[in-house]
């Protein structure tokens, strides 16, 4: 939501603060291992304090880093159809500079976590944040300090140090059509002469919000066919008669239904369905989270600490389509299915439409045939029933799936992650400090999913369908039928209309029939990282004009691992073709799986392990001015092998009120061990309209990616006006990226659906082959069924901007008025033209300002930023922020309004946020997000707006209360 978006203004005001005030109290411990505070800082660090977070209504942790200036492109709120986010669901991340999530480094307490199973970056929704006391962002690359991942820079989450007594708080928040989110958490904390520790538990609710709840999510097909519209629908078109004598037939069921029937005069009749009305904005989940820490003094100079954490997120019900489009056949070689004469739906169409106009396919109206006949005798037609092709039908639709009480498909996702850290430091000397720590933190992400399975559609159309099915007679014998026609459905959805011509005939509503033909599978995936840390820091004696310099020297191992988990359907090693289900041993040349449209995977138990050393120098050359040295070099072995990455950043204080700052270094970060093995991955894109299959492999010849960064800056301070300015840059090389699947598609088909394409052209052989095509087999997008990608080392990438912050403080009737202003302005976002099997199939291009669909860019608005203006005095704390996201545009060519949806409008919304200190210290806070109830931009995706930059929650009413007991 957009409530969180004052936050870093806040923050930049306290860590400008901190500089000015006389004892720093808060310790800046992101971006070095010598010891330091804000004032000694050269490099970029915001600091958000748990009392910040307070103000603007305890927000989550995705509300906090989706509204960060300094990140684009966060996955967090229901995304399920892009790419980038699908099966993602529940978890979330952070992506500093938009350069990719797994590009930001996630720190809790200063040591590593591990990655999240299915998206590869760090799930942030799993941090404790009944816990965290302050939260680090460090803007700049950082690989020299933490070695790899830290590309974009560094987001550490440090738990509370100093808290005495129990707190427990939670808070409501009110959204229209929804049953709102609610949060609980308690904390308590103790201190003695040598021991402290902390032990927090939390709660988190957030509850569904459907599609239909917001009547902008869902456009018309004549708006806009690209928001959740697909011509894989049911009730499907069929094909009758073969050779000349082939013709096609539209259900006439379909329009009554809710669906928009299109059949051009030579083109297979379409029923075109909203498949987003059974989908939401945003899903149920539930969170839980505790952590714990324990610190004790052993002896004078000698600390312990041991941590631990445990989290759980669960998305009880995930909801999808009713069915996935068909979009592989039922045997290797043939993508049509066939409905026998005897099927009830063929019974049932012919004495519902004695006579039908049939549709003549483009092929033969070349050769002369009239390109419509109306008024044929369906008995004749259907004598030899028909064929369904792929990808222009799906089992359930427009009625709904009966599993489901006739909505969509429902499936679970869950995430549960622990870790433990311990670790001892001290003191040698005055000189010389010392610290061992070893950390170990594993995530297990489980994801079900349901699909059709391929044969069993075929058994089940021809009568032999269901898990009790025995003998050789149709529809005898517990075999049951499934009947693809409207006849079968009994009521449109989106529409609520009754199906008059619904006469029940076959056994669509039957519980066992669905279940055997749409079953429920799962993939579990583990990661794990064991990290071991030792590090020495001092001062060397040696003292320069600024005093002395100091040191940090230190070492790190850590082992990675990933094991996947399959059930035997969705394992390709168990069922690797279309014909390997229920004791069928049929080969096939590609492993594509059972199943119409998911793919499968196979399983795997990864690991690697990785060494890293690295060394540090402060040098306070003058009073004013200092250096600070940095250095890393890591080995991972094998094919990847090692890099060295140094670091140098600069700080001149040019008067009490002025600094200036810079840094530049080479940062990087190593392939991941689930891309760099031999696996694949597959998700749905729409591709000419319709969502295909796309397969991503992996690529053992993956090399590690690197970044050279350059930041430089000022600071202006004085009693009542902070500020900073920062120029950015990063020059990305071998960013480890997919390849992009809609340049791919434009290459090999460059004016769409219609007109001149490179099928068979000299020199597009090798792209043309990445492409499975259905039906006849031609190279045509109608045909596409499936799509191979891989991942690779991409082109390189070039982005520059600007950061601003500022804030003024006046003293007015005995309170204090903030105003301020936090911003990220992108200057340029360049990316390389990319090859992909010889054909260059994207062009140079500057993805600022773009919405960047299928590309690897992600969507990148140029201005990002808010302003606030804030009231406190004698307990009351009262804050307005505007927060402005500017206009992009979207880049693609659309058929059907070619104007609608080009750009995409800035999106400036309204927060007032106010927290108050009551007696019996209770303290209430209490917001309204999105004073004005802005809709987001209208952006032509299926969820018809952009989750990884806007919000579709609209105004929200928050409330919250805490109650201390005893001191803090």
């Amino acid at each position: 939501m957009s409530g969180a978006c004052g936050i870093l203004a806040t923050a930049v005001s306290t860590a400008l603060a901190q500089e000015t005030s006389e004892v720093a109290e808060v310790v800046i411990v992101t971006g070095s291992y010598i010891r330091g505070t804000a004032e000694d800082a050269a490099l970029p660090v915001d600091v958000i304090s748990a009392d910040e977070l307070e103000k603007i209504g305890s927000p989550t942790t995705l509300e906090l880093l989706k509204s960060l200036n300094v990140s684009n492109g966060v996955l967090g709120d229901t995304n399920q159809f892009d790419a980038r986010a699908q099966g993602s669901e529940g978890s979330g991340t952070v992506n500093l500079r938009g350069l990719g999530a797994a590009r930001t480094l996630v720190l809790l307490n200063g040591r590593r976590m591990v990655v999240n199973p299915f998206t590869g970056a760090y799930d942030t929704n799993i941090i404790p944040m009944a816990a965290v006391g302050r939260v680090e962002v460090l803007k700049d690359g950082a690989a020299a300090t933490y070695g790899s991942d830290a590309i974009g820079g560094v987001v550490n989450f440090i738990t509370k140090e100093n808290q005495q007594g129990v707190q427990i708080g939670g808070d409501y928040t009110y959204i229209d059509g929804s049953d709102g989110n609610y949060t609980a958490n308690l904390s308590y904390g103790w201190k003695t002469d040598r021991v402290s520790g902390l032990v927090a538990a939390g709660y988190q609710h957030r509850s569904e919000l459907q599609i239909l709840d917001r009547d902008w999510a869902f456009p018309t097909f004549a708006t806009s066919p690209e928001s959740g519209w697909s011509g894989a629908g049911n009730p499907p078109g069929m094909i009758v008669g073969t050779g000349a004598s082939t013709r096609f037939i539209a259900d006439p069921s379909c329009t009554g239904l809710g669906g928009v029937q299109t059949q051009a005069a030579t083109a297979f009749p379409l029923c075109n369905w909203q498949y987003t009305i059974f989908d939401n904005l945003t899903e149920e989940e539930n969170r839980y989270q505790a952590y714990a820490d324990l610190n004790v003094d052993i002896g004078e100079s000698t600390r312990f600490h041991v941590e631990g954490m445990f989290a759980n997120t669960k998305v009880p019900h995930w909801t999808t389509s009713p069915s996935y489009a068909v979009l592989q056949g039922p045997t290797p070689t043939s993508s049509a299915y066939l409905v026998p004469a005897a099927n009830p739906g063929i019974q049932a169409f012919i004495a519902q439409h004695p006579t039908v106009t049939t549709l003549t396919p483009a092929a033969l109206i070349a050769l002369g045939f009239p390109p419509s006949t109306p008024n044929q005798d369906t008995a004749t037609l259907l004598a030899n029933g028909a064929a369904l092709t792929a990808p222009a039908f799906r089992p359930y639709a427009l009625g709904g799936n009966p599993l489901f009480g006739f909505g969509g498909a429902t499936q679970e996702r869950e995430y549960t992650a622990t870790r433990v850290s311990a670790g001892f430091n001290g003191d040698f000397s005055d000189n010389l400090a010392w610290d061992v720590a070893v950390t170990y933190m594993e995530e297990e992400g489980r994801r079900q999913a349901r699909d059709t399975v391929a044969q069993r559609l075929q058994r089940a159309l021809s009568g032999f369908g269901g898990p009790n099915c025995t003998g050789t007679t149709a529809g005898a014998n517990g075999c049951l039928w499934y009947n693809p026609f409207g006849s079968a459905v009994p009521a449109g959805v989106f529409n609520g209309a009754d199906n008059p011509d619904f006469t029940g005939a076959g056994d669509n509503l039957n519980p066992e029939l669905i279940n055997w033909m749409f079953p429920l599978y799962e993939t579990k995936t583990t990661t794990d990282v064991l990290v071991v840390d030792a590090v020495l820091s001092g001062q060397t004696g040696f003292a320069l004009g600024g005093g002395n310099v100091g040191w940090a020297f230190g070492a790190q191992y850590r082992d990675n691992g990933l094991k996947t988990e399959l059930d035997d359907l969705g394992n390709l090693a168990v069922t690797p073709c279309v014909n390997s289900v229920d004791g069928g041993t049929g080969t096939c040349t590609a492993a594509t799986g059972p199943f119409v449209f998911l793919g499968g995977a196979f399983e795997n138990n990864l690991s690697d392990s990785v060494y890293g050393i690295f060394g540090e120098l402060s040098l306070p050359l003058t009073d004013s001015f200092q250096a600070q040295l940095a250095a890393r070099y890591e080995d991972y072995g094998g094919s990847i092998g090692d890099t060295f990455d140094p670091k140098l950043s600069l700080r001149w204080q040019l008067a009490d009120s002025f600094a200036l700052r810079g840094s530049v270094g080479t940062t990087f970060r190593g392939p991941p061990i689930n891309l760099v093995g031999d696996g694949s991955v597959t998700s749905l894109q729409q591709i000419a309209g319709t969502f295909r299959a796309v397969d991503t492999f992996d690529n053992p010849n993956l090399e590690p990616e690197s970044a050279t960064t350059f930041n430089v800056g000022m600071i202006l301070r004085t009693s009542a006006f902070s500020a900073s300015l920062d120029y950015w840059s990063f020059d990305f090389d071998n960013p480890i990226v997919v390849e992009p699947v809609g340049d791919i598609v434009t290459a090999l088909f460059p004016t769409g659906a219609t007109g001149t394409n490179n099928c068979n052209a000299a020199g597009f052989e090798n792209l043309q082959a990445r492409f499975t095509f259905s039906g006849t087999g031609a190279c045509s997008t109608a045909n596409i069924s499936r799509l191979r990608v891989n991942w690779i080392n991409g082109a390189p990438v070039k982005t520059t901007g600007l950061d601003l912050n500022a804030v003024y403080d006046w003293d007015v009737g005995g309170g204090t008025l903030s105003v301020g202003t936090n911003a990220t302005y992108i200057l340029d976002y360049d990316v390389d033209a990319q090859d992909v099997e010889g054909v260059e199939v994207s062009r140079a291009f500057d993805a600022v300002g773009h919405l960047n669909y299928q590309t690897t860019a992600i969507p990148l608005p140029q201005l990002k930023g808010n302003v606030f203006v804030e009231f406190a005095r004698s307990g009351h704390n009262l804050r307005l922020v505007t927060n402005y996201i500017d206009s992009y545009t979207d880049r693609r060519r659309f058929a059907v309004n070619p104007g609608l949806g080009h750009d995409i409008d800035k999106f400036v919304t309204y927060d007032l946020n106010y927290r108050v200190d009551l007696p019996w210290e209770l303290r209430l806070l209490a917001s309204v997000e999105n004073i004005t109830d802005e809709d987001p931009p209208f952006v032509r995706l299926e969820l018809a707006y952009d989750p990884f930059t806007a919000s579709a929650v609209g105004r929200a009413f928050k409330l919250g209360l805490t109650k201390r007991f005893g001191a803090e």
